[in-house]
């Protein structure tokens, strides 16, 4: 059966003519594609979802403003019960690209109560419906399957996407849209093995015992980050809806056409469209969403602050958090000047890949003073040959590094500023990036501070914000400033990072000394990297912090890791009479 018909090309056209608002022309589908499912039913063709390029792409007529002057910004919209909505109030906020201020990308809602409300009711309705105790799981893999077929069909359109709304180099870029990618192919592939029950072997004649553990959770609230907009989202769209629950997507304002692209990349692939909803706004004006009472999950990756903030609002009902780290680095004696050339340029990429805004970027690097002073001129050196500039630029190479998009610039200027006046070895200084790139962006170079402890303490303007005083050691900086902490040994180490560091996310050991890497082992939580950066993350294994620190509770990736967050459990006994 084909899809993209004339009947559909024509509901597409009007439904773009009148401004992307109203019924959404695929999920009009939905009743029809879902009784005609079976078995052997084939996956989307690729002709279909080239059909769909004009819906697919909310900006598909116009494309994404590049350059200043471009007249190609578009107006985001919300998805509530099965429509495509303007927020109740009319108002929308003016995004621009953070490489360059001037050039102004799209309008995204500025959603408030009314919004919100809606939004939960209509989630709200089809979880009490019962919708989901009558879908069997063939048809949401079948769905999930589609979603991977138009993620590789568009991948090009995607990573110009993702690169216009968050300025990275192509590496990371792919880096970001193949996690989305392989979290469709990993979750649904292996979804029936990993969510199998368990039956216990009889205790005694007549009564059987059981466990459960992957009933749908409920309603749920899914907080993404502006750092991986399409990584992070579509692992836990992808698991929720697997898991047969409704969710509603809060996205960040800066991503919000990639909000756009996956939710209609959903009901494009076939998704209930009740069991998906899409919510764009800002702080207080969409917070009801993460605390309402009808949310059984929320699931948070962002900062530490706006956990506390909906934790303190949701009690005891779940909330799972994902946030950064201070993630530090030993590296041990022994290694030769060659060996340790290597590292400092694994190490710098840890630190300023990302241009810095990774939840997994290396906050420190530490070792015992005789090493640092072999390894810290390494760091500067392969620092020196990283660019500050727009990654998007034709002529950018994997090493430059992009614009701030949480700090703003005088905010890293000052630190390097009061750490001087603390005493500290400026041995990098950064500064402001130069040209018109610098003039138009938050945009610094790479700084390097050594000297630092434990107890290191600053203290100036932030973000302009008002002054705060902070430790240096243990304060996330999404900033390229690298800090060096000399320590007497690997012990020393240890207990820096299990009680001095509040954040377990990644910690980076370099040793060819197996009992210290036991040692770690049996100390450290989080994401323990032996002989690697604290950035990286291979094949589908699960990421994120212990479940206990400051940096979060959740950790996602693996399949089990992911589903468990979107479950409840259930323990049975059957008893015969």
């Amino acid at each position: 059966m084909t899809l993209v018909d004339d009947k559909l090309r024509s509901a597409i056209r009007a439904f773009n003519e009148k401004g992307q608002l109203g019924p959404d022309p695929l999920a009009a589908r939905y009743a029809d594609r879902r009784a005609a499912f079976s078995l052997f039913a084939r996956q989307m063709s690729e002709a279909d979802i080239e059909a769909l390029r004009q819906y697919l792409f909310c900006y598909a007529e116009k494309g994404i403003a590049q350059k200043p002057g471009d007249a190609k910004k578009v107006v985001v919209r919300n998805f509530i019960a099965g429509e495509w909505r303007a927020p109740a109030s009319g108002e929308h906020a003016e995004m621009a690209s953070p490489a360059d201020r001037r050039v102004k990308l799209f309008d995204v809602p500025a959603s408030g109560k009314q919004d919100v409300e809606a939004a939960l009711a209509a989630g709200d309705k089809v979880w009490k419906s019962l919708a989901w105790a009558d879908e069997g799981l063939a048809y949401r893999k079948q769905v999930v399957k589609n979603v991977a077929r138009i993620l590789n069909y568009f991948t090009e359109e995607y990573l110009h996407e993702i690169r216009q709304q968050i300025p990275k180099t192509r590496l990371e870029a792919e880096k970001d849209f193949f996690e989305a990618k392989r979290a469709c192919d990993h979750l649904e592939g292996s979804f029936e093995a990993a969510i199998k029950g368990e039956m216990v072997p009889d205790m005694f004649a007549g009564q059987k015992y059981w466990r459960d553990a992957w009933l749908p959770a409920g309603l749920a609230a899914i907080v993404t980050p502006m750092n991986f907009i399409w990584g992070i989202p579509m692992i836990h769209l992808a698991g929720a809806y697997l898991a047969g629950c409704p969710w509603i997507l809060k996205g960040h304002p800066f991503a919000a056409l990639t909000n756009t692209s996956m939710v209609r990349a959903f009901l494009a692939a076939g998704a209930d469209p009740r069991f998906v909803q899409k919510v764009e706004g800002f702080g207080k004006g969409i917070a009801p969403l993460a605390t309402d009472h009808r949310v059984a999950v929320t699931a948070v990756t962002g900062s530490s602050d706006t956990a506390r903030s909906i934790s303190a609002g949701r009690g005891l009902a779940r909330t799972r958090f994902e946030g950064g780290g201070c993630n530090w680095s030993y590296v041990d004696d022994g290694y030769s000047d060659e060996e340790l050339s290597r590292i400092a340029a694994r190490l710098t990429y840890a630190k300023l890949g990302l241009s810095s805004h990774k939840c997994t970027g290396l906050h420190g690097v530490s070792g015992t003073r005789a090493t640092l002073d072999r390894l810290v001129p390494l760091i500067v050196a392969e620092m020196d040959r990283w660019q500050a500039g727009d990654p998007r630029a034709p002529d950018a190479s994997d090493r430059t590094l992009g614009p701030l998009m949480v700090h703003k610039a005088q905010t890293a200027l000052d630190l390097v500023s009061e750490a001087r006046k603390a005493g500290l070895k400026i041995v990098r200084e950064g500064g402001r990036a130069g040209g018109e790139y610098g003039q138009n962006a938050e945009a610094v170079k790479p700084a390097l501070i050594d000297g630092v402890t434990p107890q290191t303490t600053l203290r100036h303007d932030w973000d302009g914000k008002g002054v705060k005083e902070y430790q240096v050691a243990t304060t996330e900086l999404f900033m390229p400033i690298l800090v060096a902490m000399a320590l007497p040994d690997f012990e020393a180490f240890v207990r820096f990072s299990l009680f001095d560091n509040p954040h377990d996310l990644a910690t980076s050991i370099w040793t060819r000394d197996d009992k210290k890497l036991t040692r770690a082992r049996r100390t450290l939580a989080g994401m323990i990297k032996e002989n690697d950066g604290t950035d990286s993350a291979l094949e589908w294994e699960e990421f994120g912090a212990s479940t206990v620190g400051e940096s979060g509770n959740m950790g996602v990736g693996e399949i089990t890791a992911t589903i468990s967050i979107y479950a409840r459990r259930q323990k049975g006994r059957h008893f015969v009479f």
